[in-house]
């Protein structure tokens, strides 16, 4: 796993160029695992032929891994990298969201906001068509498209009449306002400091992690529908199998 190192970031974006082109901020929380570094190295090859932005990866750990650092520093991807442990607490059910959570604190600590900006959370176990990195960075409040598949569908997908959403097709949609997976939407940055806190609620139910967190700023009206007005998929809410490893061999890094 190679030398762990306290928690810091790196960060090589600069706001000053190309300041029409909104930022898109990736968020990505990681956590090591044998096919960490696998995942981590598809989503960075997706990730640098995007222009104007940059990779915020949180690591589900005290400190950050040395090893991970240096191959983000190889991607030529613009990055923030440094660890935020899951908070040991009984109603924290959620992996990810205490990650997601200071990813969103270092954006309004770092990131000016008279910057046009967009938030996006990309896990690192999915597939993503660039296309959808191009429409999303003009999202005005908050823009969503279908996934596939998710929540044990094909494919989940808000349904539009007249350019408006009408319903969701998605897993529990009766229960949920924004039904909804995590790969599926993307927010303007100034939510953040519109609607504050914009935080992820860790004791919310199972399935319930977005809806509560787009409940505090958003409606239905504000939702602008992409991908061809949701039909096609530009994002696949991908798993890598576990692998069924017998040996473990030290000398190569995986």
């Amino acid at each position: 796993m190679g030398r762990r190192l306290n928690g810091a970031y790196l960060s090589s974006l600069n706001e000053a160029d190309n300041h029409d082109i909104p930022i898109i901020f990736i968020i990505t929380p990681t956590y090591y695992r044998l096919v960490q570094k696998a995942e981590l190295t598809r989503l960075a090859n997706t990730l640098r032929l995007v222009k104007q932005l940059h990779w915020i990866i949180v690591e589900d750990f005290e400190v950050i891994n040395l090893k991970t650092q240096e191959f983000f520093q190889s991607t030529g991807v613009s990055f923030t990298y440094f660890a935020q442990s899951k908070r040991n607490e009984t109603n924290n059910r959620h992996r990810g969201a205490d990650q997601r959570n200071a990813a969103l604190d270092w954006i309004m600590v770092n990131h000016n906001p008279s910057m046009p900006a967009v938030i996006y959370f990309a896990d690192d176990d999915n597939a993503y068509s660039l296309e959808i990195f191009q429409q999303m960075r003009y999202t005005k409040k908050l823009s969503m498209w279908p996934v596939g598949l998710s929540g044990g569908r094909t494919y989940e997908t808000p349904i539009l009449k007249d350019g408006k959403v009408i319903k969701f097709l998605a897993w529990k949609a009766e229960k949920r306002k924004f039904p909804i997976d995590m790969a599926g939407f993307a927010l303007n940055a100034n939510v953040l400091w519109t609607y504050k806190p914009m935080r992820f609620s860790t004791d919310a139910d199972p399935g319930m992690l977005e809806t509560k967190l787009l409940e505090r700023c958003c409606t239905w009206e504000d939702i602008e529908p992409l991908a061809d007005n949701c039909t096609k998929i530009l994002v696949w809410h991908t798993r890598t199998e576990k692998p069924k490893v017998r040996m473990f061999d030290n000398v190569l890094e995986v």
